[in-house]
């Protein structure tokens, strides 16, 4: 890891702060195996040499690592690679289920995609989305199992252009990360709305995630916005509490650069 062999350097354009980029620089060299658990990482002025950062921002990436649980930093001894205990999807995390679940466990997601065209949009994801009434879209329904049980299903709602982009991809094909091409493309999450609220299951999504109706699931909904405050993603999931546990986490807030917006706010609604 003295130098990033291989890999994705910063991005000095990308509107993700740096100490972001460098925290998933190393969380994919310790989830790759690349950094062994139990290895140590290099001194906080090596890694700001390395990837010519300050020494404050690769500390903020380090305390966001020892916090997620993917460092273990021992006074006068250094920071040591270690991997988080399994807890779930954190409802918080800039990522979504896929990547969550994929590069921080290992475990196996299957994504069968169920609808991926442009069509009118509803209401709801027009006002979410800030387009005009009775815009057209781009819609992607998605179902979603996690190490082989049905876990999610997913909609979600892009404006035309991101919908074009997407359709090109191979997300389409249920091998793509949504987040991830959305990301590569210039999309990066600046802030984002999440709600969470305790729905039963009706006929359709009884149906689709295999459950009797009126079984308990978990609805989430979340609009993504970019540095510009321009939404660009609005999403409704269901989920399987008994496949998928959803963990929010309360605590301190970590320092926000100034050149950042506030970050993903997760919130309890009362159904």
């Amino acid at each position: 890891m003295s130098t990033p062999d291989g890999g994705e350097g910063i991005d000095r354009v990308s509107v993700e702060p740096y100490y972001l980029q460098l925290a998933a620089r190393i969380r994919e060299q310790i989830s790759t195996g690349a950094l062994a658990m139990g290895d140590r990482l290099p001194s906080e002025g090596e890694l700001a040499a390395t990837w010519n950062l300050s020494r404050a921002t690769v500390r903020e990436a380090l305390r966001l690592l020892e916090e997620q649980g993917w460092v273990t930093r021992i006074p006068r001894r250094g920071a040591f690679a270690s991997m988080p205990q399994q807890r779930g999807w954190l409802l918080q995390g800039r990522e979504g289920f896929f990547e969550d679940e994929v590069e921080g466990r290992r475990r196996q997601v299957t994504t069968h995609v169920l609808r991926a065209e442009q069509a009118p949009l509803p209401e709801s994801a027009v006002e979410a989305l800030q387009l005009p009434p009775g815009s057209h879209g781009y819609v992607l329904e998605r179902l979603r199992e996690l190490d082989g049980k049905v876990a999610l299903f997913s909609i979600n709602y892009l404006p035309l252009q991101i919908g074009t982009l997407v359709s090109r991809s191979d997300v389409p094909t249920g091998e793509g990360s949504l987040n991830s091409t959305l990301r590569k493309a210039g999309y990066a999450v600046a802030s984002a709305s999440r709600t969470v609220e305790a729905v039963a299951a009706d006929g359709d999504i009884a149906d689709l995630l295999q459950v009797r109706a009126g079984t308990p699931l978990l609805k989430i909904k979340s609009t993504t916005w970019d540095a510009k405050l321009v939404a660009f993603d609005h999403h409704e999931v269901w989920v399987r509490s008994d496949v998928v546990h959803v963990e929010i986490q309360v605590g301190a807030p970590a320092p926000v650069p100034a050149s950042s917006h506030s970050p993903e706010i997760g919130r309890i609604v009362s159904p």
